[in-house]
């Protein structure tokens, strides 16, 4: 989806992130594709990719994950180094809390720009294993 200069801020897009992850929350995978595309899609329908990648990484090693819809997304902005070679331009994590499990989903939509004109979309789904804390097994740890 083309987006202005000033919609590149970190405001809004954390506030695009907030907009995915309710849409992931609703499981409305069709407004996702609508409103975000998929990279990923690998020329499967996008609402079915959605859905499969999302399930398939909840599920994934005897997972029995859900998204928790009640509780809150961590949604981090970041941006690359400029002037690149690649197009890219900014990118948003979303981190989903999951229900049965410690790990998150990870959606991540990229920002690329081109002839100075702004893009955003869905780049792509994947499964977080849960942080370790650096104390965790090591001797004298309580």
């Amino acid at each position: 989806m083309e987006i202005t200069y000033e919609q590149t801020y970190q405001e809004p897009l954390a506030h695009f992130g907030a907009e995915l992850v309710q849409m992931i929350k609703n499981r409305n995978y069709l407004g996702v594709c609508d409103r975000f595309g998929y990279a990923m899609a690998y020329g499967r329908p996008l609402a079915d990719a959605i859905a499969f990648d999302i399930e398939h990484d909840l599920t994934i090693e005897g997972r029995s994950a859900i998204v928790d819809p009640s509780r809150e997304a961590r949604i981090l902005v970041k941006y690359f180094k400029q002037p690149n070679d690649c197009m890219l331009f900014g990118l948003v994590e979303c981190f989903l809390p999951l229900d049965q499990d410690d790990g998150e989903l990870l959606v991540e939509l990229i920002v690329t720009t081109k002839e100075n004109k702004f893009y955003v979309g869905l780049e792509g789904v994947s499964y977080e294993h849960p942080k370790i804390s650096s104390s965790a097994g090591a001797p004298g740890a309580t």
